[in-house]
């Protein structure tokens, strides 16, 4: 987390403005016999070592980042287990857990279970590659892989529905990490390559459609809402492409 005070703001600015893209997406429906599993599965993978770091302290010390012991005493696991633990207390926590809360349940229902259990583990692996390489501070936290998360959905949205409104939200919320970076604040930076995760992302979707599923192809999905066309305000939205939806 920073303590600079305009961070939180952008921060709920970028999660409002991917709820905002996400609407305008195919979205699959959650209940009680059918939970979005993936999200819960990850909530759980954070928010059970996270919790319990505050009675046995000795859970952060073994699992949070820090380079140097990352590069010199190859303990490497660290880039890859810092996402489970915080550095933020209690109230960083209780952001964290939430925030990933809301937008584990949001992208699983935008891009599906299957492709969420790829890209979650690629979302780690492909940026957690610098602290390997980099002396940096050591911390812990799963905000970097939850804002990833977030904005890989306006790289989908480009992609599978391009339209007026959604580069619009987009650029939004590049400029939002934009100001983040000039704040000073380092989640600028999974704001912005988010996007660039969710076009590769949705790119190999649409390569193999039936292997990752997407949520278009799903009868059972709700669609999003658009006015008739030629009506005032009919959202500049293009159709989805039938060779994604059936492997041609």
């Amino acid at each position: 987390m920073t303590d600079h005070l305009l961070s939180p703001a952008l921060y709920a600015l970028m999660i409002l403005l991917v709820m905002k893209v996400s609407d305008g997406l195919p979205r699959r429906t959650f209940s009680p016999r059918n939970p979005p599993k993936v999200a819960i599965g990850l909530w759980l993978l954070v928010a059970i070592p996270s919790l319990a770091q505050f009675a046995f302290p000795g859970i952060y010390d073994a699992l949070h980042r820090d380079s140097d012991l990352i590069i010199d005493h190859g303990q490497w696991w660290r880039a890859y287990t810092s996402f489970m633990v915080q550095d933020g207390g209690v109230g960083g926590t209780a952001f964290n857990l939430f925030v990933l809360a809301l937008i584990g349940f949001v992208a699983e229902r935008v891009w599906g279970s299957r492709m969420m259990v790829a890209l979650v583990p690629a979302l780690l692996l492909v940026f957690s590659v610098d602290t390997l390489l980099v002396h940096g501070p050591p911390g812990g936290g799963n905000s970097g892989l939850t804002f990833r998360l977030a904005t890989s959905i306006a790289g989908l949205a480009l992609l599978t529905r391009p339209c007026r409104r959604h580069t619009l939200l987009t650029v939004a919320i590049v400029a939002d990490g934009a100001a983040l970076l000039l704040l000073g604040d380092g989640h600028g930076e999974p704001i912005i390559t988010g996007i660039v995760a969710g076009l590769v992302a949705a790119l190999v979707q649409r390569r193999w459609p039936r292997v990752w599923r997407p949520v278009a192809a799903d009868p059972t999905a709700v669609r999003p809402h658009s006015p008739e066309p030629g009506a005032a305000g009919a959202p500049d939205e293009a159709p989805e492409p039938e060779g994604d939806l059936k492997g041609r």
